[in-house]
């Protein structure tokens, strides 16, 4: 006896609805890809601006610290004792005490190159140094490229006022080398290049050193 089936079964997909799921999950495709690519992008351009910026603050903290320990040494510039100390528009020179031992050392900070290709150079030198003005071999030396600009500005104490600013407010001297003393205090703008900005992002601080006395 032969079975006799009321209706034709259907099994699996017609080729249009199989076109259509196809095409869902493509556009669903693209639409997160897309989203994973631009926030990957993000991410990265996060990533790159942390690390730049913390760059930046270790410089920053780290002169901080050998500033605040600023040893008040003596050298000899032109055959006359001065204080071992040197601050220019954009570099700084002194005498510390070494964080590996607790012995005075020499740090000096200070830009370098041209153009794109200026950075900022850290340098160690063993003291005592006969020639603290000049062109010893550093015993440490490290590049810092992200670090494109420095400014350094040294004051006299306060209660040694220059004048007076337009507005009447007392303006401290700037600090002289043959005050024969440490500065009271030490301004410094450290500037970071950051990818994708055309402008460098300023870090300030200003520090006063343990040593600092009255001129």
């Amino acid at each position: 006896m032969k079975s006799v089936h009321s209706g034709t079964a259907r099994s699996g997909l017609t080729l249009i609805e199989l076109l259509i799921t196809l095409t869902i999950l493509a556009i669903a495709g693209v639409l997160v890809s897309g989203s994973l690519t631009t926030g990957l992008r993000a991410w990265q351009s996060g990533m790159r601006h942390g690390r730049e910026d913390l760059v930046a603050r270790i410089v920053v903290e780290r002169l901080s610290a050998q500033l605040r320990t600023a040893v008040e040494a003596m050298a000899v510039r032109e055959n006359n004792p001065t204080i071992a100390f040197s601050a220019g528009e954009d570099s700084l020179r002194f005498v510390t005490v070494a964080t590996d031992g607790g012995v005075p050392v020499q740090v000096s900070y200070a830009l370098e190159g041209d153009g794109e290709e200026r950075h900022l150079v850290y340098r160690e030198y063993p003291w005592p140094d006969k020639d603290f003005f000049g062109a010893s071999r550093p015993r440490r030396e490290e590049k810092v490229p992200e670090v494109v600009g420095l400014s350094v500005s040294v004051k006299r104490s306060t209660d040694d006022p220059g004048g007076d600013d337009v507005d009447g407010n007392v303006v401290p001297e700037d600090w002289d080398p043959a005050d024969q003393v440490l500065p009271a205090s030490v301004t410094i703008d450290v500037d970071v290049a950051v990818a994708g900005e055309e402008e460098p992002r300023r870090h300030s601080v200003v520090v006063t050193p343990l040593m600092a006395s009255e001129p």
